[in-house]
């Protein structure tokens, strides 16, 4: 007989299937870094996701908890409000 943690006796997989998020794919547009209550970075890219996983690695200098986006398809849109969006709240890791 082996022990069980008290999380494996607990768990429903049913439920976490349930209310699981949908796999987006490869989202175009505009996406937010926060630390705490605090916005971080603005950046853009025709995959976001694939974007903000870039920003966990090792060698990256942003630090976030969690993360965002606006989808927008066009690239000239998508440019332009991450543009206007930096000018606006000069997100700290966005600053050179």
């Amino acid at each position: 007989m082996g022990t069980e943690s008290p999380a494996l006796m607990t768990l429903d997989l049913h439920s976490l299937r349930a209310n699981a998020v949908q796999r987006l794919g490869n989202v175009s547009g505009v996406y937010f870094l926060f630390d705490g209550d605090e916005l971080v970075y603005i950046g853009q890219g025709w995959n976001c996701l694939l974007r903000v996983a870039e920003h966990t690695r090792k060698d990256s200098d942003k630090t976030f908890t969690h993360w965002n986006f606006i989808e927008i398809q066009s690239d000239i849109e998508r440019k332009g409000l991450e543009r206007d969006l930096r000018r606006i709240y000069s997100p700290k890791h966005n600053r050179v």
